[in-house]
């Protein structure tokens, strides 16, 4: 999937929602805990951790 430059973060990390960059975090932990209390509360939905350092995105579980 691609994402725009301007929606993902220099620093940091993204969570990313069915493709769209929402909320940036210091921390990989702070951006999975957010991650993984999202997707408990909506199990349909794709989220992916940005990392700004490696410009890599994972699936969040």
């Amino acid at each position: 999937m691609h994402h725009r430059l301007h929606d993902l973060p220099l620093e940091g990390f993204a969570i990313i929602v069915d493709g769209h960059a929402k909320t940036i975090f210091a921390t990989r932990e702070g951006a999975r805990k957010a991650a993984v209390e999202l997707k408990d509360r909506f199990p349909s939905i794709r989220i992916k951790i940005h990392d700004a350092a490696t410009k890599h995105a994972e699936l969040a579980r």
